[in-house]
């Protein structure tokens, strides 16, 4: 520690020396004519603030400035490590929008197998159905036909019937004779006794 003061009060006399031949000793120096010695004295001067910059910053600015910089270099780290961790839970969450989109992927396409799979389903059904309609359809056309048929036939038969029986008393009268009517009164009283 001893050391350490005469060291400074060394280094503070040398600096009173410098500084009062500086500062006092320009118009002493200036009065005389050489010119060569200026350069050389303003670089000395150059070189002792430096060096007492130097030494001033070491002396009392090294502890701040050192922990200036260890509190620097620590958010530093921790803006780092926090960085790191979001780039690592984006990555995860990356992974896992991925794995998300090839499930649904398959989903999708299990799903579309699904779907056609039940239109097939339902296209068979439906064209189970429209034979089985038709078929019904055909029978009861069929059926229809028929009774129109019979209809028409027996529509036809009655008036076939109705005109030969007009025709039939049209014509019966002027054809026949009193003896085809007393045959024909006797056949019925013959066919009635019989009966």
């Amino acid at each position: 520690m001893k050391c350490m003061s005469k060291i400074v009060r060394a280094f503070c006399c040398f600096m009173a020396v410098v500084l009062s031949l500086h500062f006092l000793g320009h118009d002493a120096f200036a009065a005389e004519k050489s010119s060569n010695w200026r350069p050389i004295y303003d670089l000395i001067l150059r070189y002792i603030n430096f060096g007492i910059i130097v030494f001033l910053i070491i002396k009392y600015g090294k502890t701040p400035i050192m922990n200036f910089l260890r509190g620097q270099k620590e958010k530093l780290a921790k803006e780092i490590k926090r960085l790191e961790d979001e780039k690592e839970d984006v990555a995860s969450q990356v992974k896992e929008i991925i794995k998300t989109i090839d499930e649904s992927e398959e989903r999708f396409e299990e799903l579309k197998e699904r779907i056609v799979r039940q239109g097939e389903k339902k296209k068979a059904e439906i064209i189970q159905t429209a034979q089985a309609q038709s078929k019904s359809m055909i029978v009861d056309s069929k059926r229809r036909i028929e009774s129109y048929f019979l209809q028409a036939k027996n529509e036809f038969r009655a008036e076939l019937i109705d005109t030969a029986v007009d025709l039939a008393l049209e014509r019966f009268p002027k054809e026949m004779t009193p003896e085809d009517n007393e045959k024909f009164t006797r056949e019925f009283l013959t066919s009635s006794a019989a009966e």
